[in-house]
């Protein structure tokens, strides 16, 4: 069997950016709901609605939707399924040993990520 012969292809990339002209605009938007409602959902469960846009509001101002929960005790949201009972609940706590662990780890997986990247860069 005979070896097959090896080559090497250069390839050479110009910059031709001044030569390019442009051929039009490009703009991205999304579908802007005048009336709107909110909603959360339990895996495929049906949608929960919690808010609604009210028709008789200040249209001057975009509807939205914040939620806010401080570093103080009883600081949460709920949600609950009207149909099947069930709880979604946001909250703060003090922060426990599995949270302590969750951080570390966290710290640690980003400090490697940078060595790792130092590392390249160095041998580049």
């Amino acid at each position: 069997m005979a070896k097959a012969k090896k080559t090497k292809t250069e390839v050479t990339i110009e910059d031709q950016s001044e030569q390019l002209q442009p051929i039009g605009d490009i703009t991205l938007s999304q579908k802007k709901y005048e009336e709107c409602e909110w909603c959360f959902q339990f895996d495929e469960d049906e949608p929960q609605v919690f808010a609604w846009t009210d028709d008789e509001l200040n249209k001057s101002e975009d509807p939205k939707v914040i939620f806010t929960i401080t570093n103080v005790e009883n600081s949460y949201i709920t949600f609950q399924n009207g149909k099947t009972g069930k709880l979604f609940r946001l909250f703060a706590r003090e922060l426990s040993e599995e949270g302590k662990e969750l951080r570390q780890k966290q710290k640690d997986a980003f400090k490697n990520t940078n060595n790792d990247s130092e590392n390249k860069e160095a041998e580049a």
